[in-house]
């Protein structure tokens, strides 16, 4: 299968200002705060490129939906649920006990049914149930997409959604508030590109290749994009869930913004830190709470995340070849 260095690019880069966002929330307030949620967007790239990438895989190779679960939960179920486990141990030995009912929520994925639960252990974790619902419906996403006018009617499922969950009064909560019906529409956007990529005529080459953008575009996306995002997130209520389409906008043309910068090294970063992008998701918020456990009182704040910045990269990069060495990640 052709491969995509932007979007490796989008995915590490989406990685990065995650667990940027992560790293510094505890640490600033006021407009400081709102402005670092921003960094938040990411979660919407990796959605979209999550449709590319399996909508890809399917036009060239269809498989059925056993071999599809298989393949998918062999990817993400085995490694988080040594993320799960860990956190256990660490509730085990900082707390003196083991939290078994989160756990065991997390590792047969319930969760995602329970308000309480779907954001145990480590808050960041409600990503997976948004993921693992794609998975299992998978196959009537593909049927809708591929009837006439998929990719709207998609689209239109979302909004509706959003509009039920916001009447409902629920858009402060995790299960409702993302549950995948909520993220379908970038979902099927990145299926679209897919679809677009694989009919490769010039029009579409153009559309991965981003030294084909205007400057302008990508400028009034991002200020467009992150000023209406800001303006819902910032009055709160049921407008947040209405925010993703200008958070995606303002958020991917700024990441584009930086890959069309080229600098060489900057970019090889992030495309090196896609390939391990979701053991870094799935680690970070652990490490971040075991180094500030054992250096907080030491360290001076700006060394403080320094530590932990690079502490999760390199346990996450560990964590990756450790999967590979054991055969458990593909």
């Amino acid at each position: 299968m052709k491969k995509y260095r932007i979007v490796d690019f989008l995915r590490g880069w989406s990685i990065f200002s995650i667990v940027m966002v992560h790293l510094c929330t505890k640490y600033v307030d006021g407009i400081w705060d709102k402005a670092l949620a921003f960094g938040g967007g990411g979660v919407h790239v990796f959605i979209l490129c999550s449709g590319f990438g399996l909508y890809l895989s399917y036009l060239m190779k269809p498989l059925g939906y056993g071999d599809f679960l298989k393949r998918r939960f062999g990817k993400v179920w085995v490694p988080y649920t040594i993320a799960v486990l860990l956190w256990g141990l660490w509730y085990l030995v900082s707390k003196g006990f083991f939290p078994l009912r989160e756990v065991a929520s997390h590792l047969l994925l319930y969760k995602m049914f329970s308000l309480e639960l779907d954001t145990s252990l480590c808050y960041p974790y409600w990503f997976i149930s948004a993921i693992v619902q794609f998975y299992l419906f998978w196959p009537l996403i593909v049927k809708v997409f591929r009837i006439k006018w998929g990719g709207r009617i998609l689209f239109v499922v979302s909004l509706i959604w959003s509009t039920i969950v916001g009447l409902l009064g629920m858009e402060d909560q995790r299960p409702w508030s993302s549950f995948f019906l909520q993220y379908l529409w970038e979902f099927g956007l990145g299926m679209w590109i897919a679809e677009r990529c694989v009919k490769d005529d010039r029009r579409d080459r153009m559309l991965m290749d981003v030294s084909t953008y205007k400057w302008w575009w990508l400028l009034l996306g991002a200020a467009g994009g992150m000023g209406l995002s800001a303006l819902m997130a910032w009055n709160g209520g049921v407008l947040k869930l209405y925010n993703d389409i200008p958070s995606l906008i303002g958020y991917l043309s700024v990441a584009l913004l930086i890959y069309k910068v080229h600098v060489k090294v900057v970019n090889r970063f992030f495309e090196w830190a896609n390939s391990f992008s979701y053991e870094l998701y799935l680690v970070h918020s652990l490490v971040y709470v075991v180094v500030a456990y054992l250096f907080a009182a030491i360290l001076p704040v700006p060394v403080l995340l320094t530590v932990k910045f690079a502490a999760a990269y390199l346990i996450a990069y560990g964590f990756k070849v450790l999967l590979q060495k054991c055969k458990l990640s593909k």
